[in-house]
């Protein structure tokens, strides 16, 4: 595993991070996920501050260990179902007393607000985190996401993580993010390395002509429908690399951003884990990193 400076703290984060965010795993199931993760030197972990498991589960895996050499971090989740997120400063304190009392550590490393809506960082919000931090209950607190408010928010210093959605169709909104974030101290972190448009970029596939004949209902000799996935366009080269997987190439391309502290990782099992980590130290084949940019240029022209 690859170490990055978290900032300016004098801490190390991996160069993955891991989110709980598989609500299907049970709290052993977690527990366990997050210690695998430390197997392969991940010390960063990252859950929903209304993920209570999750929150629990990464308490117990790190009970025990030198505080300062693990990284806990929440995160804010947007409004759903038409309710407004409550980030006053009576909704901030609980969140952060549930999480230490749930993991029972004595801070939060960070702190961050997924998709913040205009003026939805308050001043009344700066307050409260500089109070939490003046506690020592928190270290830090930024955004998440790609809304508007973000450039605003890098621009006037108020903000000291940034977690930016990163991967091959990153424009240069999200790149020139992440360079103001690097020359003004902001701890950059990423996300969705692997983004849903890239993965679902192939057609259905018919191999009824290759299946072979079994006898139907009536005797009448029929073949059973096979349907594949071909993936089309201009990433279809991502499955035909030697030895690497299209998932895999996704992460080591965004593990090139120099800018980035750490690529958060979702994984329901520690094979998933296994599987992602093992190329942080893998340097990409001769000629991919050029594949890559022209089928970028294809896809966003």
């Amino acid at each position: 595993m690859r170490y990055r400076s978290f900032g300016r703290s004098g801490q190390a984060i991996s160069a993955l991070s891991l989110a709980l965010d598989d609500d299907h795993l049970r709290p052993a199931e977690m527990v366990n996920l997050v210690a695998g993760a430390m197997d392969h030197g991940i010390n960063a972990f990252e859950a929903r501050c209304d993920n209570i498991p999750a929150i629990h589960a990464i308490g117990q895996a790190v009970a025990g260990l030198d505080r300062k050499l693990v990284i806990v971090g929440l995160r804010i989740p947007p409004a759903s179902r038409g309710k407004e997120r409550n980030l006053s400063r009576d909704a901030i304190i609980k969140i952060l007393q549930d999480a230490l009392r749930q993991t029972g550590l004595r801070w939060i490393d960070y702190l961050l607000v997924e998709d913040p809506e205009p003026d939805e960082i308050s001043p009344s919000f700066h307050m409260t985190v500089e109070a939490a931090r003046q506690a020592k209950r928190l270290r830090y607190a930024g955004v998440a996401g790609d809304a508007d408010s973000i450039d605003a928010l890098l621009e006037a210093g108020r903000i000291h993580i940034y977690s930016a959605r990163f991967n091959l169709r990153s424009g240069w909104q999200t790149r020139n993010r992440l360079k103001v974030a690097m020359h003004s101290g902001v701890i950059s972190l990423g996300y969705d390395y692997h983004p849903r448009v890239v993965k679902e970029s192939g057609v259905l596939r018919d191999e009824m002509a290759e299946a072979p004949r079994r006898a139907g209902i009536l005797g009448w000799a029929t073949r059973p429908r096979i349907v594949d996935v071909e993936r089309t366009g201009p990433y279809a080269f991502l499955d035909q690399i030697r030895g690497w997987t299209a998932d895999q190439v996704c992460l080591a391309y965004a593990l090139t951003e120099p800018a980035l502290a750490s690529v958060r990782i979702d994984a329901a099992d520690i094979g998933a884990i296994t599987h992602l980590a093992d190329i942080v130290e893998r340097e990409m084949p001769n000629g991919l990193p050029a594949q890559i940019e022209l089928a970028r240029v294809a896809d966003l022209s």
